[in-house]
């Protein structure tokens, strides 16, 4: 998918409502004498919330995984693409894979002149921009944001005209220690419906279909830990050969969701290990 090229981005009209105003700036006030602190008063320990889970946060708010507050001093200005296609798109993925698949979009230089190691990307509706968090490579997830998807809202990046075009990326979003060997089949069973879903039909003869999901390290010779509990079953090498989202080599334990293992069986992967659908 290659959304399009930068163009120079038009001065959004003034409104009296914004999506995430930024925050007013502290003042200096002169300093007075601390009061006397009350005396402590006994009080029940705070019970946190449970987690959410993924029919939840589908419902309530889908985009807050990736939103993150907005710095008018370093908000980007140039209009790279619309954001409605994205967002259709996104939103689609979501609802498909109930939350286990989000979709991402990397940012790949389109001139040799153009870099993307200081790339910044916000999402600009009739209200202030919002910054978005851009990880290694260029890859940020595209919020789900259904107020500026309907103001026909904007990706405003920090670079030329015509410096960048983006390709689509399908990722898994299970928090790394929830991996277990039955969520990795739920997984690759929605990632497959969602790529379904987003295709044409007039193009999926021709697209490419989710084979596997792979734990993946830089560098050949980790291992994945398959555990019972606390007890160690199983150590899986990663050694066989990929490309990551960025076209990085890595080296995995690939899984295709007919495997074996028990499905409580939980999977333990090293530190720079990152999870893969290819």
């Amino acid at each position: 998918m290659s959304p399009g090229h930068a163009q120079e981005a038009q001065t959004p009209p003034a409104v009296t409502v914004q999506e995430q105003p930024p925050l007013p700036q502290q003042q200096e006030l002169p300093a007075t004498p601390a009061p006397a602190a009350p005396p402590a008063q006994d009080a029940a320990p705070a019970v946190p919330a449970p987690e959410p889970v993924a029919a939840e946060l589908l419902e309530v708010t889908p985009q807050s995984v990736t939103v993150t507050a907005s710095n008018m001093a370093a908000a980007p200005r140039v209009r790279f693409t619309a954001y409605r296609d994205s967002y259709l798109t996104a939103k689609k993925v979501w609802q498909v894979s109930r939350g286990n698949v989000v979709m991402a979009l990397r940012l790949i230089p389109a001139k040799l002149s153009a870099t993307i190691d200081d790339v910044r990307v916000a999402l600009q509706g009739d209200g202030a921009p919002v910054a978005i968090k851009v990880g290694e490579g260029g890859v940020f997830i595209v919020p789900i944001n259904d107020e500026i998807a309907a103001q026909g809202g904007s990706f405003l990046v920090n670079k030329g005209k015509g410096e960048l075009t983006a390709n689509m990326v399908i990722q898994p979003s299970v928090p790394r220690d929830a991996w277990t060997v039955a969520r990795v089949a739920h997984v690759l069973h929605d990632a497959r419906l969602a790529v379904h879903a987003i295709t044409p039909w007039y193009k999926r003869l021709f697209a490419s279909e989710v084979q596997s999901l792979a734990f993946c390290a830089p560098e050949r010779g980790s291992a994945l830990q398959l555990m019972q509990d606390q007890q160690l079953i199983a150590t899986l090498p990663m050694n066989d050969a990929a490309v990551n989202d960025i076209n990085q080599p890595v080296y995995c334990k690939m899984f295709d969701g007919e495997d074996k293992y028990p499905g409580h069986y939980r999977l333990v992967m090293p530190e720079q290990a990152t999870v893969l659908i290819l």
